[in-house]
């Protein structure tokens, strides 16, 4: 793959991101609204808004899903790195390349199977209680998480294998 298609490549995935993210962001601003208006209307008007429970546990997924992506791309997942800083860097970078592989492989088959979830309940025509919404569409928050994180991830080794032709 040339340098400029990777470049390419690695520039989608970024906007793919900033778009997840900002995705996030909107989740937590109506989980706040949502929480802010739940509590007014239960104190002030004695009335809750039916279905906050199963709104939350729909977007604090979502926001967990859908930020796994963006925070592999800027490094902010934590790393315990004791053994491996005493390393040579060659054997640094193909360590990094082998995780990186391992961790498309699980988070391809998170993808799959968590697609496969999401179609069965669908076939169920399986909804959640309260709010009557169709459980499909908080089941799809796994898949596109995990399409999105392996997406970061062949960056990250086709970065990880470049780096192991300069050592070369």
């Amino acid at each position: 793959m040339s340098r400029s298609r990777i470049k390419t490549f690695e520039k989608c995935i970024g906007v793919m991101n900033n778009i997840l993210v900002y995705v996030c962001a909107g989740v937590l601003l109506a989980m706040l609204l949502l929480g802010i208006a739940d509590v007014m209307g239960r104190y002030f008007f004695n009335r809750a808004i039916v279905g906050t429970l199963e709104i939350f546990e729909i977007m604090i997924p979502a926001m967990v899903l859908l930020s796994l992506a963006y925070t592999q791309q800027v490094k902010a997942h934590v790393t315990v790195d004791l053994l491996c800083a005493r390393l040579p860097p060659r054997i640094r970078a193909v360590l990094a390349l082998l995780t990186t592989c391992w961790a498309i492989v699980l988070f391809a088959v998170i993808a799959w199977q968590g697609t496969a979830v999401a179609i069965s309940y669908h076939q169920m025509n399986s909804v959640i209680t309260n709010i009557h919404v169709p459980m499909i569409f908080p089941r799809l928050l796994v898949p596109v998480g995990a399409v999105a994180i392996c997406l970061v991830l062949v960056v990250d080794v086709l970065h990880f294998a470049r780096d192991i032709k300069k050592k070369d």
